[in-house]
């Protein structure tokens, strides 16, 4: 097997390293370099196909390496709309946005974290700062009856109406909260 067809197994998704370009239609340069290189793939003579590969690819690894193009197979895409979770965003379509598919959101599990809290700061009047073991920060916007939360209990939020969240700490009700970090 060429290194090219190696390198069709490899390649999964192709991010720019400029997510303000991902808003526009316009197709950007670095999904180009992806374009040329499927479209090699078309050229019937063995020599000539091989040579295409090996240019693109080479095009790409010298992007790569520039940091211009990012590649990500679906658990490390996973792994940050995890981590980005909370945080409001235009839509992006590398991390799932741009079609308002709420299915496919669910199927992602990006509707929803399930985390283990590592550290709480009262901020008064009932309301908490909640350090997750991710380093996510959250804020109860709401005052928690009942138990104080604490470190090492399970926490689970959830995206609610209208852009908000909703979070449950470990036996306890649901309340309002917004990521602050």
């Amino acid at each position: 097997m060429t290194r090219g067809y190696k390198m069709l197994g490899v390649v999964t998704l192709v991010l720019m390293a400029n997510p303000g370009q991902a808003a526009t239609k316009a197709r950007p340069p670095q999904a180009e370099l992806f374009t040329n290189l499927l479209q090699c793939r078309s050229i019937a003579a063995d020599a000539e196909r091989l040579a295409c590969f090996d240019r693109q690819v080479g095009a790409m690894e010298t992007a790569s390496q520039r940091d211009e193009v990012v590649v990500l197979d679906k658990s490390e895409l996973n792994k940050t709309r995890k981590t980005l979770f909370g945080f409001s965003f235009p839509k992006l379509p590398f991390l799932g946005g741009g079609d308002d598919d709420d299915a496919a959101k669910e199927e992602e599990g990006v509707s929803h974290i399930q985390a283990t809290i590592a550290s709480v700061r009262s901020l008064g009047y009932g309301k908490w700062q909640i350090g997750l073991e991710d380093g996510a920060q959250w804020m109860t916007t709401e005052a928690v009856t009942g138990r104080d939360p604490k470190a090492g209990q399970s926490i689970e939020i959830k995206r609610a109406a209208m852009g908000s969240f909703m979070g449950k700490i470990e036996g306890g009700r649901t309340i309002r909260m917004k990521r602050v970090s």
